[in-house]
């Protein structure tokens, strides 16, 4: 597995290289086939090529129409010879001829005329006719015996063993890179608070050990892919330097490269003045950043105070500030960059700003809420909050959205334009704030025949015994409402801890369950206590006494209801102890 993942990672560099080198080589391939062509050519001396190799330069048109389909002549007639082995390159000579026009010098192979030397030719170079044609006789032999030369067998075969030999030195070269690059960050890894001190100025630390080994394998990974390139490229331009058929695409390779490289630099040098600018910029930009940072900072740790500032804002402010400043240095230095005077450049920033106008409002107004909430101070995180139905407490305040833990676990997440546009309910911000502690109610109904008084001391014990409730201030107890068959009351209680509201409301409620039975109070409905006569009570047994007995039920005779008899005749006594004895 681990062959095959750097097989693929060598093949990908290959292909990498490969298509760089391509560019490089279509670049010339292009400018050659859109330049003008000999018959084209304005100037007034016109070349004379064995295939892109530059014999000389004629510069008269002798007997043909023009200077450049005379060039065009010679140059056929040089790659015919050329091409046909059968003619030595010792078969060409030099003979004169005598013409009206005067005396020419021509070059012949066999019996084939390559061209002829005019006087012209010769004064344009200030030689005589023989001497120039003697030059022009040496030169075709050189360029001919040289072109058939590395058309040979023989430097064909020795052109692909040192194809073979140098495609094996470049795999091995690259099996080694990609072998020891790993280890060494290994090493790194491993050794680098051993061997990579921290960088320390008095007691401020300003690079750590594993900071400086972060920073050599990001600039060793840098240097392999630019050595890994570089080989591959050189490795391109041997080989296609060895074969006649793609020599010139050998030296382009060079040639282009030769170029870039002094275009960057001439390119560099002229841009030097603004690239100070946008450095000072920079550098100024990063030093106002720092000093607001550490203001902010100092803010938020209440090292700083402002009178009106509270430190949950210092973290925002100092996030907006900056990206303001870093807006505005962005503007002031875009001018200085390269490439900021061109349409296309400009074109594609209106275009990019036009999408994310467009594509982003929603985004927009919800990072606008954001910070909108923030200097409202309407929760901070850890606040226990109520939004709509949600009630959890905050996780994260982002800048699209804030999201909601609720007291199931469940995070909930709400735009931050939603929140704007809703009622927050905070538990914490006056206790915090203000140290208010928070109230905590709940409401009882009981019957008219249990003395309020007795109700109030009952329900503050119940709440005073509650984990979390506080004994000072005293919770209190209001009644409500005066119903039909029940006084409403409502305990009142005060508590810093809001975090806890469903423990301390369960807890209160069993208080309140345990306080009025030890008090003989029944909390049950009142209309089941109005229809009720005698039974078993409500309260539970262990309360009771170990003498309680249920009552029985008491009917009162259909006379004492409406007076017909009256209440000490014998018959009522009678008939009450009957229904008494009958009771029992």
């Amino acid at each position: 597995m681990l062959l095959h993942k750097k097989i693929n990672r060598l093949l990908r560099a290959i292909i990498i290289a490969i298509f760089v080198a391509l560019l490089i080589i279509i670049t010339p391939i292009s400018t050659f086939a859109q330049s003008p062509s000999l018959s084209e050519t304005p100037t007034k001396g016109v070349t004379v090529k064995l295939e892109d190799k530059t014999l000389f330069v004629i510069q008269d048109k002798l007997f043909s129409p023009s200077i450049n389909q005379r060039a065009e002549g010679i140059s056929s007639r040089i790659q015919q010879v050329a091409d046909n082995q059968t003619i030595p390159v010792d078969a060409l000579r030099i003979s004169n001829l005598e013409t009206e026009a005067g005396t020419s010098t021509i070059i012949y192979a066999q019996d084939i005329a390559i061209l002829a030397v005019s006087d012209t030719d010769a004064k344009a170079v200030k030689l005589t006719q023989q001497t120039l044609a003697n030059q022009y006789l040496q030169t075709i032999k050189n360029a001919i015996s040289q072109y058939r030369k590395e058309r040979s067998t023989i430097y064909l075969i020795r052109a692909v063993i040192t194809s073979v030999i140098s495609t094996i030195v470049l795999i091995l070269t690259l099996l080694v890179l990609w072998n020891v690059i790993p280890r060494f960050y290994y090493w790194l890894d491993t050794y680098h608070e051993q061997w990579i001190p921290n960088i320390r100025i008095q007691n401020i630390e300003l690079l750590s050990s594993q900071q400086i080994s972060a920073i050599i394998q990001g600039l060793t990974r840098i240097l392999h892919f630019v050595s890994v390139v570089t080989l591959l490229y050189f490795y391109l331009s041997l080989v296609l330097s060895l074969f006649p058929q793609t020599k010139q695409f050998g030296a382009s390779l060079f040639a282009n490269l030769q170029a870039a490289l002094i275009a960057i630099w001439h390119g560099f040098l002229g841009y030097m003045p603004k690239l100070l600018t946008v450095a000072l910029i920079v550098l100024l930009t990063r030093y106002i950043l720092i000093f607001l940072k550490f203001i902010f900072t100092n803010i938020e740790r209440r090292t700083l105070v402002i009178q009106g500032f509270y430190p949950e804002w210092a973290k925002p402010t100092y996030q907006l500030l900056s990206f303001v400043i870093i807006a505005v240095a962005t503007a002031i230095a875009f001018p200085y960059l390269p490439g900021s005077d061109s349409p296309a450049f400009q074109a594609i920033s209106i275009v990019l700003g036009a999408l994310v106008s467009f594509g982003s409002s929603t985004a927009i107004t919800n990072a606008v809420a954001g910070f909108s909430l923030v200097y409202t101070r309407a929760f901070q995180i850890g606040d226990r909050v109520q939004v709509g139905d949600v009630m959890g407490f905050v996780e994260e305040k982002q800048l699209l959205v804030t999201r909601i833990r609720t007291i199931n676990n469940i995070l909930v997440s709400i735009p931050n334009s939603a929140l704007l546009s809703s009622n927050v309910i905070n538990y914490n911000t006056l206790l915090k704030d203000r140290r208010t502690p928070v109230i905590v109610h709940t409401t009882v109904t009981l019957g008219y025949d249990v003395p309020w008084r007795t109700v109030h001391e009952t329900l503050i014990a119940a709440a005073v015994a509650t984990t979390d409730i506080l004994s000072q201030p005293l919770p209190f107890v209001f009644q409500t409402a005066l119903n039909d068959f029940y006084v409403s009351y409502q305990l009142r209680a005060y508590t810093n801890n809001p975090m806890k509201l469903e423990r301390i409301y369960s807890e209160l409620h069993q208080n309140i369950q345990d306080k009025c039975n030890e008090a003989n109070i029944e909390i049950c409905s009142p209309h089941y206590s109005a229809i009720r006569d005698g039974n078993q009570t409500t309260i539970p047994s262990e309360y009771l006494s170990h003498e309680y007995t249920a009552p029985g039920f008491r009917v009162n005779p259909l006379s004492t209801l409406f007076n017909f008899i009256k209440p000490n005749s014998p018959s009522v006594n009678s008939q009450s102890s009957s229904v008494d004895q009958a009771s029992e």
